[in-house]
């Protein structure tokens, strides 16, 4: 189904902000940000995932939906998604991860994309390594994240990753999986996830 707004700019002029949408950020002395342009009620979990990788040393930006319901309204693919803050902010980084959800209810699984070929392996390996279901996406795959169009291929370095993981897995990282109770309900294999794909990373 395609998106019902095709840019920033048109979403903005049909919905509120802080009441169907919000936008956060956290900018911190660091190469790596992680990022949720689909988090809130568009696509479970990953505003948390971000916010929760980031801890206190890497930057963060989510874009979240805040809709009781129809929050599908407010996905912009990755290739469109042109918010001024996002496009800045990443700019100014040389590493990147963002998360998305996609819906499988019934695999725990993981798949991982993006133009940073080297920092997509080590997150896979990771991964792998903590026994959680991965598989990196060939470049040929229609999610694979690799165009340049893509939001976190963006960076400084021209390449980022993307981590498409299952609603099943989303499911299992909080024992309430509600907006309000997300925050405080996370699971043990929440993370062990975060704590795999932080051992990945690069540093400055």
């Amino acid at each position: 189904m395609p998106d019902k707004y095709a840019s920033f700019s048109e979403l903005a002029s049909h919905e509120v902000y802080n009441q169907d949408y919000k936008i956060q950020f956290e900018i911190r002395p660091s190469n790596i940000i992680m990022l949720a342009i689909h988090g809130g009620g568009i696509e479970t979990g990953t505003s948390e995932l971000a916010v929760g990788l980031a801890g206190n040393e890497y930057s963060y930006y989510i874009f979240e939906g805040l809709k009781k319901a129809g929050n599908a309204d407010l996905h912009i693919t990755s290739t469109h998604f042109d918010e001024p803050h996002a496009l800045t902010i990443i700019s100014k980084e040389d590493y990147a991860v963002s998360f998305h959800g996609y819906n499988d209810k019934n695999k725990k699984h993981t798949k991982i994309g993006g133009a940073d070929k080297a920092l997509r392996s080590k997150v896979y390996e990771a991964l792998v390594s903590k026994g959680f279901s991965t598989e990196i996406l060939s470049d040929q795959d229609p999610f694979s994240g690799t165009s340049p169009r893509n939001i976190t291929n963006k960076t400084a370095r021209r390449m980022g990753v993307q981590i498409e993981i299952s609603k099943a897995q989303r499911e299992a990282f909080f024992a309430t999986n509600t907006r309000n109770e997300r925050k405080n309900s996370k699971t043990q294999e929440f993370f062990e996830y975060i704590s795999a794909i932080r051992s990945a990373f690069p540093l400055r």
